[in-house]
């Protein structure tokens, strides 16, 4: 049985929503930034199945006309066109979500991009609003789980799923704790940010002493790399997400390669750590290049 939730009170039909879901009974629902589903009341599709998680799963909307599903380490599974999720994994048109016996069928209307074109800046849609370009400070995270093709072959059957479930949800936990906010899923990591503010550093740090303590403390086994720098905001959003760009986005995922390449869990860009050293004791990488940068960089990681 599902019970709709607020997202359902609408008067336009649904052909005119960029995404939306068939349910079991063939009520159509629609699917906005962040579209949770579960057992619990204040999910957007409630799902009242003792097979159902609390918090089972959710779809997350990532730039313009992308649509992501994310199973939040439920104990039986969310199921994608038959087979068990284990990753974050891109939504097409038609997917098939399957959550203990309910199954949903997820729609998308033409890519949002082009739909977009003809939306005035500033105006207020269903689809959601359109911003000037502006660019904003921002701390930028990603995150990744390490060695996630073997992980497969290691764990048994069905416990990966779990696994790497419940530790998106955790992060996404102590990120938002921070206020900080998870603007893609990719595969087995994430890319997060925070918006740079005065005393901001105290919850940066509080967040990396929690994401190291995780590190340390349960599988898998993941890296973070940390940067800070202006970076583009614009375009459509819809509630809390935008889309996020420019040279510095590309940076960070550089970084996170580069952390890979030198055996650690943990690397500071040089603008991080000059914001984090008097809180965080911090020893130096030395200087590194990243492909499609023309110089080299300094590198900091934690000290202990």
């Amino acid at each position: 049985m599902t019970v709709m939730g607020d997202n359902d009170r609408m008067d336009r039909p649904h052909t005119h929503w960029p995404a939306w879901l068939e349910s079991p009974d063939g009520r159509p629902i629609p699917v906005r930034a962040t579209c949770t589903l579960g057992r619990a009341a204040e999910c957007d599709v409630v799902i009242a199945d003792p097979k159902i998680s609390r918090h089972h799963s959710m779809i997350q909307r990532q730039g313009e006309g992308e649509y992501w599903l994310v199973d939040m380490g439920s104990s039986n599974g969310t199921y994608l066109d038959g087979r068990r999720l284990v990753q974050a994994t891109r939504l097409m048109d038609g997917s098939r979500i399957t959550l203990g016996s309910a199954e949903y069928r997820f729609r998308q209307t033409q890519s949002e991009a082009d739909r977009q074109e003809t939306k005035a800046v500033g105006e207020t849609t269903l689809e959601g609003t359109m911003f000037d370009v502006r660019p904003v400070n921002c701390w930028l995270l990603v995150a990744d789980i390490i060695g996630s093709t073997r992980l497969v072959s290691a764990l048994p059957p069905g416990e990966l799923p779990i696994l790497t479930g419940r530790w998106v949800k955790t992060c996404r936990k102590l990120i938002e704790a921070g206020g900080g906010r998870i603007n893609q899923f990719m595969g087995d990591g994430f890319f997060a940010y925070w918006r740079d503010q005065p005393g901001k550093e105290a919850a940066l740090v509080e967040c990396v002493h929690a994401l190291r303590e995780l590190q340390s403390s349960a599988p898998p086994p993941f890296r973070f790399v940390l940067h800070l720098a202006p970076v583009v905001f614009g375009g459509v959003a819809i509630g809390e997400e935008e889309r996020i760009s420019g040279g510095d986005v590309h940076f960070v995922f550089r970084m996170e390669k580069l952390a890979g390449q030198l055996t650690t869990t943990c690397l500071f860009s040089e603008q991080a750590a000059e914001r984090l050293r008097p809180l965080i004791p911090l020893r130096d990488l030395g200087m590194h290049s990243l492909h499609g940068f023309e110089t080299r960089y300094a590198f900091h990681a934690p000290a202990d």
